[in-house]
């Protein structure tokens, strides 16, 4: 039985255990032109992308005594269609999971603690400059196991993910190598996280630290990520910075961001960007992005422009 027919059988059994509320259907559609170039100028390809698109259904199970079972199954959905790409469908979190005082269990598929803590100082999560360029550490696994602790001393938060790790057989590590762990320390003022992970399912230790500071219209991000692979191969540290200023009475966001790190042994690299957010109604933005990824060494530069929207539902 492969992991989507027994997630989904588990939420089956969830909902029916008791009286459930009507399971919501979301998700994303974000769609863009996008212009690749060697310089940010010449043209090199110009192409319709689906930047992590998605559709799911989630719900809640009142079990009765102060316990609640959750469910989610979400997909990633290439809305453009192009098989050359990958996969018109992939997971994303789909998991079943019990919640309560104690907290909130889950079991399936879902991103790893340490990945979480970057908070959402990635101002170009899932577009072409993704902070996956530059940090290890963005990992979503499978056979996963998560703890989420209730917020208590005024703002923080513990969780925990157990999961596969890496062995010398691809997908061939046992449950309980990967740990990853994170505090959360969330107020008006700051958002906080630190984590860490050991024997990651590429093989590395990651440390993360994650930070967003709102200051009136503008907010400053910070994501430092340390890895080493598991057997001390090599070792580096990444680094983004953030900041994002609300303009058009708060309708419009500007936003800037810088990356660098020696990612994978590429010497000098980094990646700027720029980009403008413009929300025409609820759930619906319209974008502008422009990506420059430079690696030193090799003496390459790597430029992503793009024009697209986003709705949300």
């Amino acid at each position: 039985m492969n992991k989507f027919k027994a997630v989904f059988i588990s939420a089956l059994v969830l909902i029916s255990m008791s009286a459930i509320s009507a399971p919501k259907v979301y998700g994303k559609l974000n769609m863009a032109v996008n212009n690749d170039g060697s310089d940010g100028v010449n043209e090199k390809e110009i192409d319709l992308v689906s930047n992590a698109s998605r559709l799911g259904f989630k719900g809640k199970v009142d079990m009765k005594n102060g316990l609640t079972g959750i469910y989610q199954i979400e997909y990633q959905v290439d809305v453009t269609n192009d098989s050359t790409k990958g996969k018109t469908f992939d997971q994303r979190n789909s998991f079943v999971g019990l919640k309560g005082s104690f907290g909130t269990l889950k079991i399936g598929t879902h991103d790893t603690p340490l990945k979480l803590a970057q908070l959402k100082a990635d101002l170009f999560n899932d577009l072409k400059g993704d902070i996956k360029n530059v940090h290890n550490g963005e990992n979503r696994i499978g056979s996963f196991f998560g703890y989420d602790s209730p917020t208590f001393g005024g703002g923080v938060s513990i969780h925990v993910g157990v999961g596969k790790g890496k062995d010398d057989m691809p997908n061939s590590g046992e449950f309980g190598d990967n740990v990853s762990v994170s505090l959360k320390y969330d107020i008006d003022v700051i958002k906080f996280a630190i984590a860490t992970e050991q024997d990651s399912i590429k093989g590395n230790d990651n440390t993360r630290l994650g930070m967003m500071i709102p200051a009136g219209p503008v907010t400053i991000g910070l994501i430092y990520t340390t890895t080493e692979e598991s057997n001390g191969t090599y070792e580096n540290d990444a680094t983004t910075f953030s900041i994002a200023g609300k303009v058009a009475d708060g309708k419009g966001k500007v936003k800037f961001q810088y990356g660098t790190s020696d990612y994978k042994g590429k010497t000098g690299l980094s990646q700027t960007q720029i980009g403008y957010d413009h929300k025409l109604f609820k759930g619906f933005k319209i974008l502008a992005y422009h990506t420059i990824r430079t690696e030193d060494a090799a003496d390459k530069d790597v430029a992503h422009t793009g024009v697209g929207f986003e709705y949300k539902f």
